[in-house]
């Protein structure tokens, strides 16, 4: 038996007032436009890789955020095949006697929910989820930890020029790299992966607020709670590139970047609870703007915000 490792990428509407989503609303939230995949065999070697573009049909232009991550352009899918002739291809290249895995349950939510939306006809066999494996072997099934995360935690050193991130055959080699490391690989058999019912999320659902103790605001400053606070809809950790500028007494605002969702706000608010005990209040939201052009716009000038506040604590 060979386990088939995938990964996917996917497309989603450049707004959700746009007349095509709201044509399908949530029969079909994201786009798949990439199917990637490796073949590992019974010593968990990689023995072979499979990549498929995939032309939308309906969310026909790519998203600029999609874009930037992923590095597929709209001339990339120009003459790709359509959903259903990819999906044959693939379970041609599988071949017979093969199960599949994923990191974590995205990727197979996403997938069943396109084979829906597009009657496909095409077969596959149950899937198990190698990050709830290696969750397990850690010792933290808790904390999902993301596959970079995975990988920097196993001393795996990724080759990001030439096998970048956010590419699904990368993404799958990647994974299969960690997957062979487990001490018992066969193990992922325990634990099968269900589809989840993908939902668009309201406003209301797209922000979060924590309570949390702390010794100072300095050392608070520096934790991962402020520097890799969780993204207000997925919950996995977001990058805080710039750092925090002081906004007002003892509160603080940061710009934060969610590999899925894009970019968010996260305020930093400091007191005192009912006992005394120093507390810091971490709210975040998504950006109602995600337009690359925005988006880096608002790095850039809170760059120039953090470059100003640092210059004028030297001064002091």
């Amino acid at each position: 038996m060979q386990y088939i490792i995938l990964d996917l990428e996917w497309n989603q509407p450049i707004s959700y007032h746009s007349p095509a989503f709201k044509s399908v609303g949530a029969k079909l939230l994201f786009e798949m436009i990439q199917i990637g995949a490796v073949k590992v065999n019974e010593s968990f070697q990689v023995v072979d890789s499979f990549s498929q573009l995939i032309q939308p049909q309906h969310y026909v232009r790519l998203h600029p955020r999609i874009s930037r991550i992923t590095h597929i352009t709209q001339d990339d899918l120009a003459d790709a095949p359509d959903f259903n002739e990819a999906m044959a291809a693939f379970a041609q290249w599988c071949g017979e006697d093969y199960v599949l895995l994923t990191w974590g349950c995205d990727d197979i939510s996403v997938l069943y929910q396109n084979m829906a939306f597009f009657k496909c006809v095409t077969q596959l066999p149950k899937f198990y989820d190698a990050q709830s494996l290696f969750g397990e072997v850690t010792g933290n099934v808790k904390e999902r930890k993301g596959l970079k995360a995975a990988m920097e935690q196993l001393e795996i050193v990724p080759d990001e020029d030439a096998m970048p991130f956010h590419n699904a055959v990368n993404d799958a080699y990647y994974t299969a790299l960690v997957f062979s490391k487990m001490p018992d690989p066969n193990k992922v058999l325990e634990y099968p992966l269900t589809p989840r019912k993908l939902q668009h999320l309201d406003r209301a659902k797209k922000e979060s607020t924590a309570i949390l103790r702390v010794r100072s605001i300095k050392d608070a400053m520096k934790s991962t709670a402020a520097m890799k606070p969780p993204c207000p809809v997925c919950g996995k950790r977001m990058e805080v590139p710039e750092g925090y500028v002081l906004q007002r007494n003892d509160q603080y605002m940061a710009l934060a970047d969610c590999p899925q969702h894009g970019l968010a706000f996260v305020k930093l608010a400091f007191g005192k609870n009912d006992e005394g005990k120093r507390i810091m209040t971490r709210s975040s939201s998504l950006s109602d703007e995600q337009s690359a052009a925005y988006v880096h716009t608002k790095h850039l000038q809170w760059a120039q915000k953090m470059a100003v506040q640092e210059a004028a604590a030297a001064a002091e």
